[in-house]
């Protein structure tokens, strides 16, 4: 450690810092070199005095203190300061990030695991209404199931596979007829039920049968061999194959779009027409993107788990036309080009691709399911 560091850590425990680390022992530089090396010890053996960091892990000095071998968090509890941000599920991995204004508390949350994950999470804030951001739709809303105490504000939450949130406190709860309510889903013994964080899904039906698939005909080759439809790139899928699974070369090795069409009748239309529910289209899996349409109407893209939309005001009773535009990654077909003739050849990449390396699954992968949310 410098001689100056050294100098201004002693003053600062004298003045009351805490200071967590292991005795200095040299100083790293040649300057006035051998004393800088005995400054730095005796400087050392000043603040750290015994503390040793096996057998005293924590040595006074002046106003402050000196702490060795103790983890931090362990040091923060012992004075009373909690943790910034916890989660009560011990196998889970939230990632986060805090920033803070003069009247507002953001917390960026990311599951790094692949699972979905269901937990409390904990926020050393308290006095304001937590609120979900959500990073994929920009849509923002308040988050009505929350408990605030000891200054602090316990959330449950629920993450997507890798999903992420922002969670934000930035509306007083005091005096806006907001408040804290209890975990279990009540304001009192006999008070009324709070809304869920999220809601709760339930399934409607799943959409079966034969699709019909139109594969962008410019990119669907080699088509030898195939009836004039599927050569055109027309197929029909009796379930929703992956296209790296498809016994035909043309889809095995296809990337670009491929249109999915389908008609459908709604089994159950009473929850369609309660005001209450949100209807749901869920694809189950995608590789790698799907735009949505239902009835004519574009409901937009997904990319990333959960592959849902919301379809309420677009499903009816009775027939429902569906179509999702699915597109998928290039290397499928870079890989099939290399098993060509270069004159057959549509694709050139720098970046080497053989046909001896495995191809990427696929295409609409399902299920596909009629959801309500509650």
């Amino acid at each position: 450690m410098p001689v100056e560091v050294a100098r201004k850590i002693k003053a600062l425990v004298q003045a009351g810092a805490t200071v967590a680390g292991p005795k200095p022992q040299s100083d790293p530089g040649l300057r006035n070199y051998p004393q800088c090396d005995a400054e730095v010890k005796q400087l050392a053996d000043e603040v750290w005095g015994a503390c040793d960091g096996k057998q005293v892990q924590q040595q006074s000095f002046g106003q402050g203190r000196v702490c060795w071998g103790k983890p931090l968090s362990e040091i923060f509890l012992a004075d009373g300061v909690l943790p910034d941000f916890a989660i009560s599920s011990k196998d889970a991995f939230i990632d986060f990030i805090h920033r803070a204004t003069p009247n507002t508390d953001l917390y960026f949350l990311a599951n790094r695991k692949g699972g979905a994950e269901t937990t409390e999470a904990t926020f050393r804030v308290s006095g304001r209404q937590p609120e979900l951001w959500d990073p994929v739709t920009g849509k923002m809303r308040d988050l009505p199931q929350f408990d605030s105490k000891d200054g602090c504000t316990t959330v449950p939450l629920e993450f997507d596979p890798s999903g992420s949130m922002f969670v934000v406190f930035r509306k007083a709860t005091v005096g806006t007829g907001r408040r804290a309510v209890r975990l279990d889903r009540g304001v009192g013994a006999n008070g009324p039920a709070t809304p869920s964080n999220f809601p709760k899904l339930s399934p409607v039906q799943e959409i079966t049968g034969p699709w019909t698939v139109q594969f962008d005909a410019q990119w669907f080759y080699p088509t030898a061999g195939l009836d004039s439809e599927p050569a055109k790139g027309r197929l029909v899928f009796a379930n929703l194959d992956d296209w790296s699974k498809r016994p035909e070369p043309a889809v095995k090795n296809f990337s670009g779009t491929a249109v999915y069409r389908k008609t459908f009748d709604l089994a159950d239309s009473s929850k369609i027409q309660n005001s209450k529910f949100k209807i749901l289209l869920d694809l189950g899996t995608v590789k790698e993107t799907a735009r949505v349409k239902l009835n004519g109407k574009d409901l937009g893209v997904v990319w990333c788990t959960p592959w849902r939309v919301e379809i309420t005001g677009a499903v009816k009773t009775g027939n429902n036309a569906l179509e999702i535009e699915v597109v998928n990654l290039w290397p499928n077909r870079l890989i099939g080009d290399d098993a060509l003739p270069e004159a057959d050849r549509k694709t050139r990449t720098n970046i080497p691709f053989d046909k001896s390396q495995p191809l990427l699954s696929s295409g609409l992968l399902g299920p596909v399911r009629v959801m309500a949310a509650e």
